[in-house]
């Protein structure tokens, strides 16, 4: 019987080789041409930070703006108004959400077993160092996405929590205002608008104005989803 296996020698592999080896399966995911694409917008943020946080809004999302502009105000997020009955399903929403995370922090307890003598093996929960949020915009609203994440976060007591979200479509740099208060229900105050797959790779980095975090949750486009799976390569959970 043939072997199925084929072997390689990682030393005796020419550049190309490793590459194409490292990269095996993702291609048959993922537009390689986009993949490529993302891959240099992300090294554009390791280098220019905030500069490449602006041009990337302006050049994808059509919005110009200046670095100390990407964070969302305290103030906008205090004024932000939405239709009353749908603050009311959100507020009901997050009632919900924090009753079953408050739960699962109730059974998700340390504990700790003496296998032998000396021998000492357990499990001890604690919330991550920090943690960002990325809540899509454009083709909708998206409130659910930003109290399904943020929620979880904030009971968890993660002590730095990030929220990005890009601007409205056809503004000039606006924010859902259904997204800021879920922001304001949950007391989430490190909030920017940023491009998604820049923002990805700001929050991985960190810039001149974006903390940078220790893992990014959050769906998104196929852009949005590369760029989370090549910033892992940088240390991004």
């Amino acid at each position: 019987m043939a072997n199925v296996l084929r072997r390689m020698e990682w030393s005796a592999m020419s550049p190309d080789q490793r590459d194409a080896l490292c990269r095996r399966g993702l291609d048959d995911i993922f537009d390689p041409v986009l993949r490529e694409s993302i891959g240099a917008l992300i090294e554009d943020v390791r280098v220019r930070g905030d500069l490449a946080v602006c041009d990337a809004l302006a050049r994808f999302d059509g919005i110009s703006l200046r670095p100390d502009q990407l964070r969302v105000t305290q103030a906008e997020i205090e004024s932000a108004t939405i239709d009353p009955a749908v603050e009311a399903a959100i507020i009901d929403a997050i009632s919900h959400l924090r009753a079953f995370n408050d739960e699962l922090m109730e059974r998700a307890s340390d504990w700790q077993i003496e296998i032998e003598n000396g021998l000492v093996a357990g499990e001890k929960i604690s919330p991550i160092a920090s943690v960002g949020l990325f809540v899509p915009s454009g083709k909708a609203s998206y409130p659910s996405v930003a109290y399904q994440l943020g929620v979880p976060a904030m009971v968890a007591g993660v002590p730095n929590v990030v929220l990005i979200v890009p601007p409205v479509p056809g503004g000039t740099g606006e924010v859902d205002p259904a997204v800021l208060v879920v922001c304001r229900l949950l007391g989430i105050t490190n909030v920017f608008r940023i491009n998604g797959p820049a923002g990805i790779a700001a929050l991985g980095f960190g810039t001149e104005s974006i903390p940078r975090v220790r893992k990014v949750v959050g769906p998104g486009s196929p852009a949005v989803t590369i760029a989370q799976v090549e910033m892992q390569r940088h240390g991004l959970a």
